[in-house]
Formats: structure tokens, sequence, C-alpha cells
């Protein structure tokens, strides 16, 4: 479940397969677009694991994998739980990603690659993450964005969401967001 909290750290980019045109399929995604991530479920009815479903998708890794690092950062192995910011954070950067919590006003805003927080409530100031992902535009394809939502409530039909991204945003209220980048190498760390 995402949480606005201010702690920031950890994340990488994935690069995007190239659409042969951009006439859209019945997903919304340009024919011949192939995402870079693979869907990755949440547990249905076990835990709340949104967060920890797309770091899976993220790095290409089994939910199990990456669930297994969740517990090492103080997740609970059993009952509802769910990572906090700081923990995605320190997950990511295991994987080679930057992931620095931010917030905007518009999905114009957001970056390539981004966890962002969905129907977030700000009362509670918890959401639920999916991944987004911005396609910047090339000869052949006109930019373009989608969301992978993780939720095991929700039809397949909305699993890859392209038009209807503002449902998934509460008005009036910043999008909260975790922006993922490749780790930076620095002298030191190449030096190894």
């Amino acid at each position: 479940m995402a949480t606005k909290t201010k702690t920031a750290v950890a994340a990488k980019t994935v690069a995007p397969a190239a659409a042969a045109d951009s006439t859209p399929t019945e997903t919304g995604l340009p024919a011949g677009f192939v995402s870079p991530f693979k869907r990755v479920e949440m547990q249905p009815n076990i835990r709340i694991d949104d967060g920890i479903s797309c770091i899976a998708m993220l790095v290409n890794q089994p939910l199990d994998t990456i669930m297994k690092a969740a517990f090492q950062r103080g997740v609970a192995e059993h009952g509802p739980s769910w990572c906090y910011a700081s923990q995605l954070q320190s997950i990511l950067r295991d994987y080679g990603l930057n992931a620095e919590e931010k917030e905007c006003s518009t999905i114009d805003a957001l970056p390539d690659v981004a966890l962002i927080t969905a129907q977030y409530n700000p009362a509670t100031q918890y959401g639920r993450w999916v991944l987004w992902h911005h396609v910047r535009a090339t000869g052949k394809i006109k930019s373009f964005h989608y969301v992978i939502d993780p939720a095991y409530w929700i039809d397949p039909s909305r699993h890859i969401v392209t038009t209807d991204i503002q449902q998934l945003i509460t008005p009036k209220s910043p999008i909260y967001y975790l922006e993922i980048t490749p780790k930076q190498m620095t002298a030191k760390s190449k030096a190894k």
C-alpha cells in the first residue's frame, strides 16, 4: 500500500520495445508495442503487496523473490502488511535502481518510469502502488503512457490502463510517486 512519507532513495528503467506503428490495439497500446514490464499480480486476500508486485515487474523477478527481500526489511511474514516507500527503495537499490519520492499535480509531469499512488486517500494518506510507464515518441510512434495495475480484484481488461488513467488519480490531490531511475555509478563503486 502506498503511503506518503518524506524519505527518498533508489531504482532503474528498462528500454521500451519499439512499436511497429501507433495504431492502438484493444489494450490501447500501439500495435506491435511490447511492454518491457510483465504484470505481476498481488496475492489474493493474503496481504497488501501492491508495491512488492510492482517491484517484481520492474526487476523481472518472481513475486516470492521480492517478498523475501521485503521480509528482510521488516515487512511481516504473516497477515496483512505493506511496504513503506523506504522499504521499497531499499529493495530497488539491491537491483541497481534508485527510487526518489516525489509529488506532482498532473500526469504530464510524471517521469518515464515510476510507481504512482492510485486511489490515494488524503485523509488516511494511503493509496496503492501501480507501475507507470511513459514511452517517448520515435520516428514510428507517438509518445504515450500506460499503467500496469497489480490488483487481483480488477477485471483483466483493466490490467493495463492507457485511457482511463485519470480514474486512478484522486482529484484535487497531488500525485505521489517514486521516480525510478538507474543507480548512478560512482568512481568508488566502479573501482570495486
